[in-house]
C-alpha cells in the first residue's frame, strides 16, 4: 500500500557523479497554468520503499487544494498526458519514461500506464509510448485505495490528502521581514486539502541505474 502521507523525500537529482536531494514544492503557478488544474503539477516525490528496499515509489500530485466536499467530484482529465522522465547516467536528459492517463469519465476513470521505456521524443515535445500497457487501475475516488500490481509494478491513481507539509502562514511572515525562522512545530496550512495522485512502485533496477534524476510533466497529448 502506498504511503503518501508519510512520503518526506521529493526528488533525486543526479550531475557530475554526485547525487543530492533536492526538495521543493510547486503548488503555485502562473495565473494560466494554475486555472488548468488538471495538467497542474503540485509536488513529484521519489523514495525507497519502506518494505522492500530494491524497489523505487514515484508519486505525482496534480489539482492542488481540492477541498474536501469537491474530493469526490474531482476527476482526471483525459487529455493529459502524466509522465515522470528519470535519467540513469547523469546527463539531465530523460532515458526512460512512465507514462500514465485516464479514460472514462466521472467516476469511472481507469488510469492506464506504460513504460519504463525509452521516450519516443526526448525534450518538452511527447508522444505515448508504443507497445502494450504496463499496468491498468481503477481510479480511487473515495477513502479506500484501489491498486493494481502487474509484472511485479504497482500503481494506484486517485483523490489522497494533500502529503505536502508548509507553514504558509509563517513563510509570509519571513518574507515580511516579521519573522526569522519557521515555527517548532509548524502548522500544516495544507492540511484538510485534496489533491490527485499517481502512485507506481516497481524494482529500481528496471530504471537503469543506482543514482536517478527524476521529474514530472504533463501535456495534452491526442491519444
Amino acid at each position: 500500500m502506498f504511503r503518501l502521507c508519510a512520503a518526506v523525500l521529493l526528488v533525486l537529482v543526479a550531475a557530475a557523479g554526485i547525487t543530492r536531494w533536492i526538495k521543493a514544492s510547486d503548488h503555485k503557478d502562473s495565473a494560466l497554468l494554475a486555472a488548468d488544474h488538471a495538467a497542474d503539477i503540485a509536488d513529484v516525490y521519489t523514495f525507497r520503499s519502506p518494505v522492500q528496499p530494491d524497489n523505487v515509489v514515484l508519486v505525482m500530485t496534480v489539482s492542488g487544494f481540492i477541498p474536501p466536499s469537491e474530493a469526490s467530484t474531482t476527476f482526471f482529465d483525459p487529455t493529459v498526458l502524466y509522465q515522470w522522465k528519470i535519467d540513469n547516467n547523469g546527463d539531465a536528459v530523460e532515458d526512460v519514461v512512465i507514462q500514465a492517463f485516464v479514460t472514462g469519465t466521472g467516476g469511472h476513470q481507469v488510469m492506464h500506464f506504460r513504460g519504463p521505456a525509452p521516450a519516443s521524443q526526448i525534450g518538452a515535445t511527447s508522444r505515448v509510448i508504443e507497445g502494450p500497457e504496463t499496468a491498468t487501475v481503477p481510479v480511487s475516488n473515495g477513502a479506500t485505495p484501489m491498486i493494481a500490481s502487474r509484472s511485479g509494478m504497482t500503481v494506484f491513481a486517485g483523490v489522497r490528502d494533500d502529503p505536502f507539509f508548509f507553514d504558509l502562514v509563517q513563510f509570509k511572515k519571513i518574507i515580511a521581514g516579521e519573522a526569522a525562522a519557521f515555527r517548532n512545530p509548524g502548522i500544516d496550512s495544507f492540511a484538510g486539502t485534496n489533491v490527485l495522485a499517481i502512485a507506481v512502485e516497481l524494482p529500481s533496477a528496471r530504471l537503469g541505474g543506482p543514482r536517478l534524476g527524476v521529474w514530472g510533466t504533463t501535456s495534452r497529448q491526442q491519444f
